[in-house]
């Protein structure tokens, strides 16, 4: 993580996603801008959220980690979604790793200034609510697609939501992922049940391997695959 400090840049963001308006009282100098590299944790399960964080650019991949170390994900973050909104009202630690799937640019607020400003905000915490309303759609989209779709599908599905950008553009066409073990956990599968898929895949020319990059060549296929559905 580091901090940003650019005081035009930060201005910028809040005008592009007016969040100004989301508050009675004026937020602004208490408002910190933070990048986080690819692959860089934003939060990790069990720990202490002091801030409450509004994604502005990039993507997030939100995913479970359990006692037995295995994980499965939940969703893909895109701006505007907010982290933290649960721990403010609730004061619980966190309950999913968040990591960053590229640079992701993110506007800070530390939850000791929204207690003691914000509280008792009604704007804001209708805006709270709203996108507490949007996760338990997505945790709900993304349990069907894990319990109820085969494993092409949730692949499919994967491929999409992590190759599509905040502005829905297939901005990314090569994914790296360091183990494929650790996506076959966070799909629900075995390691040797995706290699099938990935095999299957690459025999129809959906995508191509080259060692631990998938490079997509196929979109409509992957839709047509993932039946619509992705994690977010």
């Amino acid at each position: 993580m580091k901090r940003i400090n650019n005081l035009d840049m930060m201005l910028s963001y809040i005008e592009k996603y007016d969040l100004s308006s989301i508050f009675e009282k004026e937020m602004i100098q208490y408002m910190e801008l933070f990048s986080f590299s690819k692959g860089e944790l934003v939060c990790s399960k069990s720990s202490e959220m002091n801030y409450m964080y509004f994604l502005v650019r990039g993507k997030l991949k939100v995913y479970t980690l359990h006692d037995n170390g295995k994980s499965i994900l939940l969703r893909f973050n895109k701006p505007l979604n907010i982290l933290g909104d649960l721990e403010f009202l609730t004061n619980h630690k966190i309950q999913c790793n968040v990591e960053s799937v590229n640079e992701s640019i993110i506007i800070g607020i530390k939850i000791s200034n929204l207690l003691k400003y914000a509280y008792d905000d009604s704007k804001f915490l209708r805006f709270v609510i709203k996108n507490l309303g949007q996760k338990l759609y997505a945790i709900s989209n993304s349990a069907s697609i894990n319990l109820l779709h085969p494993l092409e599908s949730r692949f499919a599905s994967y491929l999409l939501s992590i190759s599509f950008d905040e502005n829905n553009s297939t901005s990314i066409s090569e994914i790296k992922t360091s183990k494929f073990t650790e996506l076959a956990t966070l799909l629900g599968t075995s390691y040797r049940h995706l290699c099938r898929v990935i095999n299957e895949f690459v025999s129809k020319d959906i995508i191509e391997k080259r060692g631990n990059t998938i490079i997509i060549k196929n979109v409509g296929k992957l839709e047509e695959l993932s039946g619509g559905n992705m994690y977010e």
